[in-house]
């Protein structure tokens, strides 16, 4: 096989990898992503956390008695921008209520991620007895931030 040819089939292989990974950006739960998502659990009573929810997931979500649905993915980022569109449409097809207060992945400690942190606490603060879900892309760093604040006020209470 000539040098031409190789080089052919090496930027052929290039380019679809590339593809590949660009594409598995904005599928957060199929591989290699899906090792690093975090996992779904209680981070308050009432109050599960954790990684952007699949279909499936919602409806298992909805079953169990989640009736709102709270991202804090950015619809201003490119990454996450189609992702939350597509959640709003997935959300409200289970009849589960959807909410946005936006935090920033690059920058969680920026203005307007300490907005989209405290609107979150508010929200979750006033929900009563719902039963909601709140989640991130992985479901690791900001929902992390929402469970160490909620952690924190539940030990300044009496």
């Amino acid at each position: 096989m000539s040098t031409e040819k190789k080089l052919r089939l090496i930027m052929a292989a290039f380019v679809m990898l590339a593809a590949y990974g660009v594409w598995n950006i904005f599928q957060p739960d199929v591989f290699p992503m899906s090792f690093v998502r975090g996992e779904v659990r209680e981070i308050a009573p009432g109050v599960l956390g954790g990684p952007y929810p699949t279909e499936a997931e919602l409806r298992l979500l909805a079953r169990n008695g989640v009736t709102e649905v709270i991202s804090l993915m950015d619809p201003e980022s490119v990454v996450e921008s189609s992702l939350v569109e597509e959640e709003r449409k997935l959300v409200a097809g289970k009849g589960l209520k959807f909410r946005n207060f936006p935090m920033d992945f690059n920058d969680m400690n920026s203005p307007g991620s300490v907005i989209g942190l405290e609107k979150a606490l508010s929200r979750l603060s006033e929900r009563g007895s719902l039963k909601v879900y709140i989640h991130c892309y992985l479901g690791r760093h900001r929902v992390g931030q929402v469970e160490a604040a909620l952690k924190k006020g539940q030990a300044q209470k009496p």
